[in-house]
């Protein structure tokens, strides 16, 4: 009988609307893209994270079974070099921040790097990183903000223990908490004339003096007019004038910030009448800064005495840097005429957001927020200065968007995402950062969904599916937003509706794949992947995602190379350490045909491979109410010579399929196929790529309206498309049942 056929050549992505795109699928599952047939592989899993060949150290109990790693809620791989060559990896579990302490030469090490860290709780996102020339800035909204700068942290030997004794130089808290004390200069006690030079010098009585001249010794400066504060004469006639000046000091940290000035402290004092020719120098003693001090700046007044021309003037200006944070004693001798600039009108204060929940780097500047309960102000620093806020530095967005809950740089714009409308920063430091909301209604309650995929945009998931924020926005640009999932609603809805927050996603440049991870069907942490495959967006109607199911992803980040890893999102919870040692730590995401580790015999092995499935989309052939009767099924596939397959096909939306033999991928009109890696072919080396096999199943099936099939393998292989063979006698569908 003469058959009618259907061919899909490429089978496409997850499309779960009815009525479905006749070339995409029901259910795509654990798969991949291949970019050599533009295919679905099955060549997926997880692997341990391994610093070594053959060791899993340090998460192994052997090394690390001090620390019970719990759930990953939060990872970043910060990138500080060119291609990778000095990358740290940072992670937060059971309330600690961890570094993976990985150097040429040097065991991997896990050191701690902070305790007593605010836990996310299930309607909280995890800590926000950004990284900045300077180190990698982490926020959460209730702890104070860290700098982390591991590199260089020094030759880590293999003991942990004195590996985290050298911790306190990769981290400290982030910005300047407050002024810093005043400065305090020391009391001039002139001596009387004739008063010898001696070693030290002499100091009146009554302490906090400092006598550093003389007028009358034979070895005193013979032009001390050039050098010093005060006056340079001081006649019988006038010498009861007084010199009146105050200093202020701030400090300067290794991000070549500048911090808040300290309050003015003064002193005075007034020259003898045989004091013609010399002035004062003046002894100060300066405080030292907190963590990450690099330098003190000190300022000072010119003489605002009521004796002089500048009365009341306590301006300040710029005398010098002391490059250090040990001194603590300064000799001020700078004349008034050889003073520095002097300081800024909008003077510099402390970190303006000490529970800032995101950060951002744009145009050279960080931009912080609020935190929770300042949700709608953008805090930014100077430019090249991260930790430099002055007072006037910041805007408030409207009240129509409500708070903010996340920040992207994104080109040449800083995208602020917010609980109902988007806005976009653009402009700059010198001319004025300007704000304008670009889309209304849209709410992005997932901040680490936010990824920047090459050729699309900037991908997003908001409450009701993935968008794409698209085209530039400066310049007459065109730009949209872009919904991804329009097709797709049935699975968006199964997202927890609390724990949006705890979507986590990353975007590898290697395997140009888009990972989003979601709580899915009531979870509390994520439980469900999707992928987004970059190399098949713009196909025609295909979609371009898939699913995962079985990958305990926690967390997730990306590395210069591409490779996807994760932390667990169990861990040791609620077990015993030992027994639950293949769920500590982190993993990859790689080619290898396994689901994670076993633990038995005190060892580690790994699991079967994932379960691969592919469902197409309900078939109506054109017409739903004419009956069809399917009789063939063929498959293209690329195999490696054993593979196996397990068919159903359903008709009429039925949830129970009909199954059919299980068929071996070899082809059935010829010799078989030599199986992958195990054949030697005329002596020049094993068999290892794949062969296009057609695979023809015959499907027992009476008439229908719809049709779909599925098919399921744990097999490597390579499915491309299908064809479907049916007849048709022209039979339409019965009236519908009476009432």
């Amino acid at each position: 009988m003469k058959q009618e056929i259907y061919e899909v050549p490429t089978a496409g992505g997850l499309e779960t609307r009815l009525p479905q795109t006749p070339e995409n699928a029901s259910v795509a599952e654990n798969l991949k893209h291949d970019r050599k047939t533009g295919g679905w592989s099955t060549r997926l899993g997880y692997e341990k994270y391994f610093p070594y060949e053959t060791d899993w150290s340090p998460f192994d109990s052997a090394m690390s079974g001090n620390i019970a790693l719990g759930p990953i809620y939060s990872l970043h791989v910060a990138q500080m070099l060119a291609g990778g060559a000095r990358q740290h990896t940072l992670f937060e579990a059971d309330g600690s921040l961890f570094l993976l302490y990985e150097a040429s030469g040097v065991p991997t090490t896990l050191l701690t790097l902070a305790t007593d860290r605010h836990v996310p709780t299930t309607t909280e996102a995890a800590s926000w990183y950004t990284d900045t020339p300077y180190g990698t800035i982490i926020t959460n909204g209730v702890n104070r903000p860290v700098l982390v700068n591991p590199w260089p942290l020094g030759q880590a030997p293999p003991t942990q223990t004195y590996a985290q004794s050298m911790i306190g130089t990769a981290i400290r808290d982030f910005g300047f908490t407050s002024p810093p004390p005043p400065v305090d200069p020391h009391r001039n006690v002139a001596l009387e004339a004739g008063s010898p030079i001696t070693s030290p010098n002499p100091t009146k009585t009554g302490g906090g003096a400092t006598t550093i001249y003389t007028f009358s010794d034979s070895r005193a400066i013979a032009d001390g007019a050039r050098w010093g504060l005060g006056f340079e004469k001081n006649t019988e006639a006038v010498f009861a004038k007084e010199a009146l000046f105050g200093w202020a000091v701030s400090f300067i940290t290794d991000t070549g910030s500048e911090g808040p000035k300290s309050t003015l402290a003064t002193t005075s004092w007034q020259l003898p009448g045989n004091a013609q020719g010399f002035r004062h120098a003046v002894a100060l003693d300066i405080p030292l800064g907190p963590e990450g001090t690099v330098a003190r700046r000190l300022y000072r007044t010119t003489n605002f005495s009521d004796d002089y021309t500048s009365v009341g003037d306590t301006t300040l200006y710029f005398i010098d840097d002391v490059r250090n944070n040990v001194d603590e004693l300064f000799i001020d001798c700078v004349r008034t005429a050889a003073l520095g600039a002097a300081s800024p009108i909008i003077p510099t204060g402390p970190l303006p957001a000490p529970q800032a929940r995101f950060s951002a780097m744009f145009q050279n500047c960080l931009f912080l927020d609020g935190g929770i309960v300042d949700s709608r102000n953008i805090y930014y620093s100077a430019p090249g200065l991260i930790e430099q806020f002055d007072s006037a530095s910041f805007f408030t967005l409207s009240a129509e968007g409500g708070g903010i809950t996340a920040m992207y740089s994104n080109y040449t714009t800083l995208i602020v995402f917010r609980e109902r409308s988007i806005d976009v920063v653009t402009g700059d430091y010198a001319t004025g950062f300007k704000v304008n909301t670009i889309a209304n209604g849209i709410t992005c309650q997932s901040p680490h969904s936010v990824q920047s995929i090459p050729g699309l945009g900037l991908v997003f998931l908001a409450l009701d599916g993935l968008y794409a924020l698209t085209g530039g926005l400066q310049g007459g640009a065109i730009n949209d937003i872009v919904k991804l999932t329009g097709n797709q609603d049935e699975t968006i809805e199964r997202i927890t509706p609390d724990c949006f927050s705890k979507a986590v996603s990353c975007y590898s440049a290697l395997h140009r794949e888009y990972h989003l991870y979601v709580p899915y069907d009531g979870n509390d942490r994520p439980n469900k992947g999707f992928v987004l495959h970059a190399d098949r967006i713009g196909q025609g109607n295909l979609s371009a995602l898939s699913t995962r199911e079985g990958f305990p992803v926690g967390a997730i980040a990306t590395r210069a190379d591409g490779t996807i890893i994760f932390g667990h999102n169990t861990g040791t919870e609620g077990v015993p350490v030992v027994t639950n040692v293949p769920n500590r730590g982190l993993f990859v995401i790689s080619g290898k045909r396994s689901m994670g580790y076993g633990f038995a015999a005190d060892a580690l092995y790994p699991l079967g491979p994932p379960t691969s499935r592919y469902r197409s989309a309900w078939f109506d052939f054109g017409d739903a109410q004419i009956k069809k009767q399917v009789s063939y099924v063929t498959l293209w596939v690329l195999t490696t010579g054993q593979p196996t397959i397990t068919m159903r096909h359903y008709k009429d939306f039925s949830l129970r399929g009909v199954s059919e033999r299980t068929y071996v991928m070899q082809p059935p009109d010829q010799k078989d196929l030599p199986v992958f890696d195990t054949v030697i072919l005329d002596n020049k080396g094993i068999y290892e790529d794949h062969r296009l096999v057609p695979v023809r199943y015959s499907i027992a099936q009476q008439s229908c309206s719809w049709f779909s099939f599925e098919i399921e393998t744990t097999d490597d292989l390579i499915f491309i498309g299908y064809e479907l063979e049916y007849t048709t006698k022209g039979t339409r569908v019965v009236m519908g049942k009476r009432a």
